[in-house]
């Protein structure tokens, strides 16, 4: 999605966009903000949307740098979070770099989604460079896994409603295209999804050391329309790396 396109959904960022943090049952991402926060050190929040992880970091660092390609998701940010005096907002593509020198701890969820891999690389480039010596980054992304995983409960509901298995696969089928490339069509729009290994690699070559990486999980409406309200877990989720910058 382009910046247009971020703007036309900044009123109705609440009803279409999975709410990350809210749905991290064991709290994994404020865990790590307070882990690696400090009243000496700064965090940039890299595609903040409409905010909902700036009073996170703005109580556990003593300056936060908030950024997102929408200039309406980041007026909503900003009048929302208006009691924090310690946050200052940008607006950036962050594709094309950022405007702030490197911080102690960067988040940035759910922002690497582009098709184009020459996008993509060059977010990455600028989500790592974002970071100190020293410091950290907490990622989260897409899961392909996850992706793949809820295609097969797909087909296991259709079969569950009497469709032969031939039938239930089909109906099942996404646009795999690009899946070789972790590219899934979601709700219209081609997404990358990050295989586990491959987000390690990808941050590995940009100078990171990956600390951790786990799951967090969503409800399935999120992932199937079609997912009855009973339907329960193995939930999917998407990836949570931690990384520390060398040096």
């Amino acid at each position: 999605m382009d910046e247009t396109e971020w703007d036309e959904v900044a009123d109705v960022f609440d009803e279409i966009i999975l709410d990350v943090p809210r749905h991290d049952r064991g709290k994994k991402i404020l865990q790590a903000v307070k882990h690696h926060g400090g009243d000496k050190k700064t965090a940039a929040d890299l595609g903040c949307g409409i905010g909902r992880t700036i009073p996170m970091l703005a109580e556990h660092f003593g300056r936060v740098r908030a950024t997102d390609i929408s200039k309406r998701c980041l007026k909503r940010a900003e009048r929302t979070h208006a009691r924090y005096d310690n946050v200052e907002y940008f607006h950036a593509d962050i594709s094309r770099g950022l405007p702030f020198k490197p911080v102690d701890f960067v988040l940035c969820i759910n922002v690497l989604l582009a098709a184009s891999r020459a996008r993509r690389q060059s977010m990455l480039d600028n989500i790592c460079a974002a970071v100190k010596p020293g410091g950290h980054l907490l990622l989260v992304t897409p899961a392909l896994e996850s992706a793949l995983y809820a295609t097969h409960r797909l087909v296991q509901l259709h079969e569950a409603e009497g469709m032969k298995p031939a039938v239930a696969q089909r109906k099942a089928a996404r646009d795999t295209t690009r899946l070789d490339m972790g590219v899934v069509v979601v709700d219209g729009t081609p997404t990358k999804h990050f295989l586990k290994e491959e987000l390690a690699d990808v941050m590995a070559r940009r100078g990171m050391q990956v600390k951790d990486i786990r799951k967090i999980e969503y409800p399935w409406g999120y992932a199937l329309a079609e997912a009855p309200a009973e339907m329960g877990p193995p939930l999917p989720w998407n990836w949570m790396a931690v990384a520390r910058k060398a040096g």
